[in-house]
């Protein structure tokens, strides 16, 4: 009886914690935590075939640009000016010279000293400020991009930065 109590307890303490953790969206082994308020989207690849985009989430709705495109699958979405956004992708096979799944190990945790955001023009056909950090882990080679909107608080940075930091790669 004693320890049904005790089992029972810990299942009501634990629970609201369970239902409470972020769900992980990502692809090909790549995921990351989506906090509360946060969306995912569909990754835009288009005729890019190396790198592979693997997440695309943001702190606003998200969406692939309808017009307009540029070619830079990094930067071919639409999120509200006030937001930030986050793009991951993969090289797949080497580019000039470029071994996979060789170089900087990722960070530990992302900063502003090792992911900097930098203002327009910081990334290929994206609007506003922005920043990458690239590295192998796994195996595996990587980029991380983070785009704020034109008038996005510079903190959405930080705050992207903490969500990279959920992170998770698996083994090719």
């Amino acid at each position: 009886m004693r320890r049904s109590l005790c089992i029972l307890f810990a299942l009501l303490f634990a629970w609201p914690a369970a239902a409470q953790t972020p769900p992980r969206v990502g692809g090909a082994g790549v995921t990351i935590a989506l906090p509360p308020g946060w969306h995912s989207g569909r990754p835009v690849q288009g005729a890019v075939t190396n790198p592979l985009t693997r997440l695309v989430v943001a702190s606003g709705p998200i969406r692939p640009r309808l017009t307009g495109r540029c070619e830079a699958q990094v930067a071919d979405y639409s999120v509200p000016v006030t937001a930030v956004a986050i793009v991951v992708v993969e090289w797949t096979k080497p580019i000039g010279g470029m071994r996979i799944g060789v170089g900087s190990r990722r960070p530990r945790h992302f900063t502003a000293a090792n992911l900097a955001i930098r203002p327009p023009p910081a990334i290929e056909c994206w609007p506003g400020p922005g920043g990458s950090a690239e590295w192998a882990e796994r195996g595996r080679s990587f980029a991380a991009y983070v785009l704020l909107g034109r008038r996005a608080p510079v903190r959405l940075a930080g705050q992207a930065r903490t969500v990279l930091d959920t992170l998770r790669v698996a083994r090719r």
